[in-house]
């Protein structure tokens, strides 16, 4: 398969919702990306299973403030930079490129990679949504090593970290993009194709590209957009979605704290819904939903927050009060539910919750009852 221009805007369209409200805003990106397609031609789309197991693949994506990428506009030398240090550091050749999560913006850095430098791109990632820190990957829990960890600014400064600990490096990398403008390109996770096989989230593109597909085709009609896209998901590595509430958004809380968005809103529900209220807490992503004293949703699950009319899921830093909503839950892959991956994505790891149950779980329980 190859990717053309037109699927890039597709694939943008699929990532906002696999963002569960964060990760970015993909314009800038996608029209880059879409020149790069243009100028250099498609970029082909591999099968994991297309790998020799020798065949050594790298990670590319952005890091930093999702505000910073969209007002910083990049050249994408930053990537092709990032990846010859890698290459050189590690002493390899990469035979493909690899997304390191398939929500937002980066989704679409490594289609805009595969496309400067001539190189294919898996389809698989290592996150099946997005999430804020570099350890909670698939990659990260199934023994990849993030290092050489390079980090490129505009400016053509870079940082290398050869840690042996994720969680050390991705500590370290954030002080210093900090310092280097806030947003960098990043290049890590060399790994085998044979490695990848076992650590990556497997078609993710392909789904991605489907979700964006169907919902553009279905219009500006929420519930055309939703009914879409439990056709998609339903019979995906993700799941059936489910509605939580429709509403308004009557309380609104944002903050920065250690570098995250954090915050909470409530929606007041409406139409079938009226009696009911759901709380959402949030630090980047949407993390945990609340009906009273009773969680109905939360990470690794994604929530995602609907425009009530477009049906297009709105980024926390879009939310504002008295916004009409539609809000859903969608199973994540099963591949995030492992206990090695709950080590680094469960609930207990944002502060939001000591357990974990799967959204679908907590339906059926509800309907059981």
């Amino acid at each position: 398969m190859y990717l053309e221009e037109k699927d890039v805007d597709s694939i943008a369209c699929g990532a906002m919702f696999l963002g569960s409200g964060g990760a970015g805003d993909t314009t800038v990106l996608q029209i880059m990306a879409k020149q790069a397609i243009h100028d250099n031609g498609p970029v082909r789309l591999l099968s994991p299973f297309e790998l020799q197991d020798d065949a050594w693949v790298v990670s590319m994506s952005m890091m930093g403030s999702p505000a910073v990428h969209y007002e910083k506009m990049m050249s994408g030398h930053e990537l092709i930079m990032a990846l010859r240090l890698l290459e050189e550091e590690k002493q390899i050749k990469a035979r493909a490129l690899i997304a390191l999560e398939i929500g937002g913006i980066n989704a679409i850095t490594p289609i805009l990679a595969a496309a400067l430098t001539g190189l294919p791109l898996v389809d698989a990632d290592g996150m099946g949504r997005a999430f804020p820190e570099c350890q909670m990957t698939t990659f990260h829990a199934f023994g990849a090593e993030a290092r050489p960890f390079i980090i490129c600014a505009d400016n053509g400064k870079c940082q290398r970290y050869l840690h042996p600990s994720t969680i050390e490096i991705e500590r370290a990398a954030r002080i210093s993009m900090t310092n280097m403008g806030g947003s960098v390109a990043l290049a890590s996770f060399p790994m085998t194709g044979k490695l990848l096989q076992e650590a990556a989230i497997h078609h993710t593109f392909s789904v991605c590209k489907r979700i964006g597909e169907s919902v553009r085709a279905a219009g500006s009609s929420v519930q055309r957009v939703y009914s879409s896209l439990a056709a998609e998901l339903q019979n995906s590595i993700y799941g059936k979605p489910c509605k939580l509430i429709e509403g308004r958004i009557v309380e609104l809380q944002r903050y920065l704290q250690d570098g995250f968005l954090r915050g909470e809103l409530l929606v007041e529900g409406s139409g079938f819904h009226h009696t009911e209220q759901v709380e959402i807490e949030f630090q980047s992503e949407y993390l945990l939903a609340r009906q009273g004293e009773r969680i109905v949703a939360t990470v690794p699950d994604l929530i995602c927050i609907l425009e009530a009319d477009s049906g297009l899921p709105l980024m926390i830093d879009e939310l504002e009060k008295q916004m009409k909503v539609w809000v859903i839950a969608i199973p994540c892959p099963i591949i995030l539910r492992h206990p090695k991956m709950l080590d680094f994505v469960g609930p207990w790891n944002f502060g939001v919750g000591d357990s974990y149950v799967p959204v679908e779980q907590r339906f059926s329980e509800e309907g059981s009852g």
